[in-house]
Formats: structure tokens, C-alpha cells, sequence
């Protein structure tokens, strides 16, 4: 029997051609290998890929000779083929996510099976971040994360933002836990983009901070979080960095035969219970997909007792078509939500409750092509979104019922379109070109309606170019000009057309970087973007009790148009014991609308006054990871982020909710089928505020990961948060103007089983 461990041969980043290079082998093997003739003899080569230590298989590891072109993917029992194969020596490649690479060298035939063990990677090698370029390839330019399927699974919660919170660089504003979206880099609202498979999800989670992000993290499978501006695909006002969800709905990537999953989620800090039901189906060349998500859980508990108003409930589906022939792949996907949820805005009247109730449909679809022309790649997305939403205040009265007032309904319909066509390396280049196209239309209604309505359409094109300056270092180049127009109108309760003013722009952003990988060890990047933000229709025309959010929202028609200079510089080094990433990053902005308190109440709704205000304003900071493996089993990690944000000019005050200094640091200790570790996180009292706004005081949280791979495709992860119950304020808290702690301690348990 062949049984080897990676070795020395390994490395943990590799150059995009060899990652390339076996993806395209593994989606046409099959055409090459109808095609191939060989004068030699031939058999076929099998084995089976397991984990060191568990000797549990890996499903969907990936086997390649580079010199034939020819690869195959492990399935569910580890099982692999390589048909056709001629007697003789090859070097095998063998990958997985969340593994070491092993290259080997093989006889083939052999007479012993062959059996290949991968070792887990402590720390997370380089990857191929696709939000990050163009052209996909692992050369980066800013700093990018990934958040593989079983990570999300490890980190599981109700909401994007307490999923990603923690993560370098990120934190999460907190209005309870439903509407919980990151903020990267102190960055909230559209600065901060999150698509879904590319496309802009056609929600209102980037408009305020009572609306929740459209997907439920159990319909995830992968999270890539680009931090920094990543203008050039996705639109001009990204200045603060880009989140994108994949999911499964629609078929990319699969293998003939079925696989399906059952998952429950299960919470103690809010009583919460969850279940995931998904199945695919594939041959050849046709694959189905369906799912069904359903999530219920109570009102937060604190150190303080309950926090009132902060139930959820939703039930969302998905389901999706995938075709391929040949060069050709195009999938179809429909999905829907439907989620209610509570907010803490009402807490001190027991007979007042704030809820919304949202719907949302969501059509995508994908196709790709490879050609063997100047362009040798090109995709084609297209994208619509059906949302809605009411933000209901309840009344219990004494006598037992219960009253109900529509305050502010939103209906929102998205369609978009992109396609890139990515072209052959020519000489040193190698890029891209990309069009754009998105229109909404933005209705509002019921006695509150925030803003008057709006209709929105951009058209946008980008060139993309990497330039291959030597062997070690690299350039990027990239422009995008996109055409923005925004026509307002009027509704029930704003009905003077006069004081509106139609707005039509003609952006133009980009940015030029450098990349130096002196090894595939160490990797250093440079960037130099210029973003450009237009003003929404919230912060233009907002004059409103918003009593969702807990705030009376006075906008200003006034407002000019953001232009953003950011630079990132980071330094990554990756080793078989030692690894570690810092980051440096400034932002300076003109017109940086921010919405802060005026210190005033407005009657008689008795809301705190918040109001959109232009100013000239500096953001810079740092992120520092660092990974160390103290021996076969055991490894720590630890990191810090700070981020500092003020007007340079006028009373140079410092700007709202920008998150305090963190320091965190963990232990794991893995062998074989289980793991587990403590963490900390030290948070400093941030009293750096803006006029108007509290300052919070600093404080420590202790919690502790495990999980154990039962066998036959069943995972346990088990987290535990605020193990001392400790009694804090996040001071991105939105609960603003009240003593209410943040989550006390909380048991999260996660069962996943892939059959």
C-alpha cells in the first residue's frame, strides 16, 4: 500500500496557473479525455484520499498530473479514478480545502492501492478570493478573508454580522441580534457592499440599522470578505471593503449522484432552534438543488435579565438549475425568505413592541463560457430582487387585545446584469473587462414614511489589468466609469415635487497597486484607490419618526457627492510553524456624510434627533494576525484592529460609531476526529466620540470552541460565548440611549450530517 503524509515538497500558497490550471483539468476532463489516444498502455489508477490521524475520508479533494492535464474528485467515501491513465512515473497533486497540499510521485501500475492522507492546516493558506479580482487569481492587491463551509459552521449565529464580528478589521452593529451587519473598517450602510454570488442582493440592510441582510448564514456556503475599496466590479461607493455570500441554490460545481444534508442549530442566550434540509442532485451534465431553512428564537438574555422585543422567526427556501455541455455552464436559482423580527426600541413600555416583517424573492442566474480566443472566458450574471417590508408598532391594551400600526412599509424591486470577459495572457498582461447594469425602484408607505420615493439606474464599465513586471512582482491597474441617475417622486407624505431634485452623476474611480511575493512564503501588497459615493435617498430626504431604529431622521438635500483617496499596504508570511499578516490603511474623504445626534428630541414622538451632516474626514488603522503551531496538535492564534476616524477640518470632532481597539488571541488543540480551545477578546473603553455620543467603557470576553467529526459524515461544533457573563456595551450598540447590556453567556451547538 502507498500511504504518504505531506511533506517537505508541499507549500502552503501556490501560484494561480497551478491553481488554474487543475480546475480547468477537473471541469473538461471528461471532453479530454474522449479525445486522448495514447500508443502506450493504459489503466485506470484509483485510490482513496483520507485525514491524517482519522483516517476519515475527504470528500471532494481533488487528484491532478499536471503533465497529462488529466485530474479527478474524490467522492463522498474518499474514492477517486484516473482513467485511462499510461503505465509509468507521474507527480501527483492531491487538494482539499482546509488541508495541506501533498505532491507525490507514483508508479503506475501498482499492486497496492493507493491511499493518500492530507494534513489539516492549522492556519489558512492563501486562497483564491474571487470578490478580489477579476481574473480570479490568488495575487492580492488589499487584504481578503474566506470562511470555508465548515468555518461558518464553527461560527454559526442568526445573522451575518455576528458571524464575521471578530474577524480582522470587522465588527458588527447591534441592534439585536436579526439586523446584525458587519462594519468593516469602521465603514456601515452602502460603503460596506454584501452580494450575493457577486450581484447586489436588492435588500435594505446597507440603508439603516434596524433592516436585516436578506439571507439566513445557513443557506452559506462560503464568505469572502474583501476589506479596503473594491470599487472596480461592484460599484463606485465601496469604500470600505465588499462581503460576498455563495450558496448552493444554484448548481456551479458537482459530481454525478445525489448528496444531501440535514443541519439543526440550537442556541441557549435566546431559546433559539434551527434546521436546514437541503438535497442535489447530478448527472453528467444536469444538477437540481433544493433546500429549507427554518429559525425561531426567543428575546435575548443579558447579565440583566431579558432584552425585550428581540425575538426572530423566518422561513426561507431555495432551489436551482445547472446545465453544462461542453465550454458551457449556466445555472438557474430562486430563492425566498420570509423573517420577522423584533426590535429593542420599546423596552421600557411592556405594552409597546416594535416588529418587521420581511419578504424577499430573489431570481439569479449564471452563465459561463470558455472559448479559445482573445477572450478565453466570459460570465454572464443576471440578477432580479422582489423585497419588502413593515415596520409595525404593537399596543397591548388592558383589556387582552392587541393593536397594530403600519408605521413605514418599504417595497424595493432590484434588476441587474454584469458581464466580464476575461482575456488570455498576453506578454505581461492579463485582465478583464466588465459591464454593469442595475436599476431599482424604492416605494415607501404607511403614516411614517421615512422618505419620499425613488427610482435608480447606473451603467457602468471596467477595464482590469495585471501587469507581470518580473517574477516576483506584479501590477495592477483598473478604471471604472459608471453613469448614475436618480430620479425622486413623490408619495403620501411627501407630495411637494418642488423641493425634490432629480440627481445625475458620472463617476469615475480606480486604483493601482503592486504585489511582491519574494517565495510562496511571503507576499506583500500596495494599493492606491479613489472611490466615489453619491448620497442616498435616505440621507438626501429623511424627515421622520424612524421608531424602528429608536431616531428621528432629518436628512439634508444639500448633501455633495463622497470622494474617497484610500491606500492599503499589507505583509503576509506564511511558514510551517510561524505565520502572520499585518495590514496599514487610510481613507481621506470628502463630503463623508455622517449620521449622528443632534442632542435634541423631537415632539411629539419623543425620538432622539439624528441628522445626515457633510464633512471632510480621515479614517486610518491597522490589523495584525498572527498564527504559531507549538507542536503536531496544538497551535494559537492571535490578532489585534484599531481604526481612527475624525473631520480634519472645522472642529475636527471625532466621527459616530467607530469601533474601539481589540485585542484577541486562541488556543486549539486538534487530534484526530476532535478540537478544541479557549479565546479571548480584550476591548478598550472608546471615549474617542462624536459630539452628543456616549462613550463605552472597555471590557474582556472569554469563550471556547470545540467540535468532533463523528464519522459517516457527521460534524459537532460547539461554541461558547461570554463564559463569565460579563456585563458590557458594544459601542456600535444601536440600543443607544439605554443601559441594556449586551448577550450574556450563550451556549451555541451546531449538527450537520452530509450524506
Amino acid at each position: 500500500m502507498i500511504r504518504t503524509a505531506a511533506s517537505g515538497i508541499q507549500t502552503a500558497s501556490f501560484t494561480s496557473e497551478r491553481i488554474m490550471k487543475p480546475l480547468y483539468a477537473l471541469l473538461f476532463c471528461t471532453l479530454l479525455n474522449l479525445n486522448e489516444f495514447s500508443a502506450h498502455a493504459q489503466t485506470a489508477f484509483s485510490g482513496t484520499v483520507v485525514e491524517t490521524g482519522s483516517g476519515e475520508p475527504v470528500p471532494g479533494a481533488t487528484v491532478f498530473i499536471e503533465a497529462l492535464q488529466k485530474g479527478a474528485s474524490a467522492d463522498d467515501s474518499g474514492r477517486f479514478s484516473l482513467e485511462n491513465l499510461d503505465h509509468g512515473k507521474w507527480t501527483l497533486e492531491v487538494r482539499s480545502l482546509g488541508f495541506e497540499p501533498l505532491i507525490v510521485e507514483i508508479s503506475h501500475p501498482s499492486e497496492e492501492e493507493a491511499v493518500f492522507e492530507l494534513r489539516a492546516s492549522v492556519v489558512q493558506s492563501d486562497d483564491v478570493i474571487v470578490t478580489a479580482s477579476p481574473i480570479g487569481r490568488s495575487v492580492q492587491y488589499q487584504p481578503a478573508q474566506s470562511l470555508s463551509a465548515e468555518q461558518l459552521q464553527q461560527r454559526a449565529a442568526p445573522s451575518l454580522g455576528e458571524i464575521l464580528d471578530g474577524n480582522p478589521g470587522v465588527t458588527t452593529r447591534s441592534f439585536g441580534s436579526a439586523p446584525a451587519r458587519p462594519v468593516i473598517r469602521g465603514f456601515d450602510g452602502d460603503r460596506v457592499l454584501v452580494l450575493q454570488n457577486g450581484e447586489r442582493m436588492g435588500d435594505l440592510s446597507g440603508t439603516a440599522v434596524d433592516h436585516a441582510v436578506g439571507l439566513d448564514p445557513l443557506a452559506m456556503d462560503r464568505v469572502e470578505v474583501v476589506r479596503g475599496p473594491a470599487s472596480l466590479m461592484y460599484g463606485s461607493g465601496a469604500i470600505g471593503g465588499v462581503v460576498n455570500l455563495f450558496s448552493a441554490d444554484m448548481p456551479r460545481e458537482w459530481d454525478p449522484g445525489s448528496r444531501s444534508a440535514l443541519a439543526s442549530h440550537v442556541s441557549s442566550m435566546n431559546s433559539m432552534g434551527a434546521g436546514l434540509v437541503s438535497t442535489r442532485y447530478g448527472t453528467d451534465r444536469f444538477a437540481v438543488t433544493g433546500r429549507m431553512i427554518y429559525r425561531n428564537g426567543g428575546d435575548l438574555t443579558t447579565p440583566d435579565g431579558t432584552l425585550p422585543d428581540t425575538a426572530l422567526r423566518n422561513l426561507s427556501f431555495g432551489g436551482g438549475l445547472g446545465y453544462r455541455l461542453g465550454p458551457v455552464e449556466t445555472g438557474l436559482s430562486i430563492t425566498g425568505m420570509n423573517f420577522d423580527y423584533g426590535l429593542p426600541e420599546m423596552i421600557d413600555d411592556l405594552n409597546e413592541s416594535i416588529e418587521i416583517r420581511m419578504n424577499r424573492l430573489n431570481i439569479q442566474s449564471i452563465s459561463t463560457m470558455d472559448m479559445d480566443r482573445f477572450f478565453e472566458h466570459a460570465e454572464l450574471r443576471m440578477h432580479y430582487s422582489d423585497y419588502s417590508h413593515d415596520e409595525v408598532e404593537i399596543s397591548r391594551v388592558p383589556q387582552g387585545t392587541v393593536e397594530e400600526f403600519v408605521a413605514i412599509t418599504f417595497a424595493q424591486q432590484t434588476l441587474s446584469s454584469s458581464l466580464l470577459l476575461r482575456h488570455r495572457k498576453t506578454g505581461p498582461f492579463e485582465g478583464a473587462l466588465g459591464l454593469s447594469f442595475n436599476r431599482s425602484a424604492l416605494q415607501l408607505g404607511g403614516g411614517d414614511a421615512l422618505t419620499p420615493n425613488a427610482a435608480g439606474t447606473f451603467l457602468a464599465g471596467f477595464i482590469y489589468e495585471e501587469i507581470g513586471l518580473t517574477d516576483a512582482l506584479s501590477m495592477k491597474t483598473g478604471l471604472r466609469m459608471e453613469w448614475k441617475d436618480t430620479r425622486v417622486k413623490t408619495n403620501e407624505l411627501f407630495r411637494d415635487a418642488s423641493i425634490f431634485e432629480d440627481r445625475t452623476d458620472l463617476i469615475f474611480s480606480g486604483a493601482v497597486g503592486l504585489n511582491y511575493s519574494r517565495s510562496d512564503r511571503f507576499t506583500t501588497g500596495f494599493q492606491v484607490a479613489r472611490a466615489y459615493r453619491t448620497p442616498t435617498i435616505e440621507e438626501l430626504y429623511s424627515f421622520a419618526p424612524h421608531a424602528a431604529a429608536g431616531s428621528f431622521d432629518r436628512g439634508n438635500p444639500n448633501l455633495q457627492n463622497e470622494i474617497s483617496l484610500g491606500a492599503d499596504a499589507f505583509a503576509d508570511y506564511s511558514g510551517e510553524r510561524i505565520s502572520w499578516q499585518i495590514s496599514l490603511f487610510a481613507n481621506r474623504i470628502s463630503n463623508y456624510v455622517d449620521f449622528f445626534p443632534t442632542g435634541e428630541t423631537h415632539q411629539p414622538s419623543g425620538l432622539p434627533i439624528f441628522e445626515y451632516g457633510s464633512k471632510d474626514a480621515i479614517l486610518y488603522g491597522f490589523e495584525i494576525m498572527a498564527g504559531l503551531r507549538l507542536s503536531r496538535t496544538l497551535s494559537a492564534e492571535a490578532g489585534a484592529d484599531y481604526v481612527r476616524g475624525y473631520e480634519y477640518t472645522g472642529n475636527r470632532n471625532d466621527l459616530t460609531f467607530i469601533p474601539p481597539f481589540r485585542v484577541y488571541a486562541s488556543l486549539r488543540a486538534e487530534q484526530g476526529k476532535w478540537h478544541a480551545g479557549p479565546r479571548v477578546r480584550i476591548v478598550s473603553r472608546q471615549d474617542r466620540v462624536a459630539p452628543n455620543e456616549r462613550p463605552t467603557d472597555g471590557y474582556v470576553l472569554i469563550g471556547a470552541d470545540a467540535g468532533y467529526r463523528l464519522g459517516h459524515g457527521v460534524t459537532l461544533s460547539m461554541r461558547l460565548d461570554n463564559l463569565l457573563n460579563e456585563r458590557y456595551r458594544d459601542h456600535l450598540s444601536r440600543v443607544e440611549n439605554r443601559n441594556a447590556p449586551m448577550p450574556g453567556r450563550n451556549v451555541n451547538v451546531m449538527l450537520r450530517w452530509e450524506f
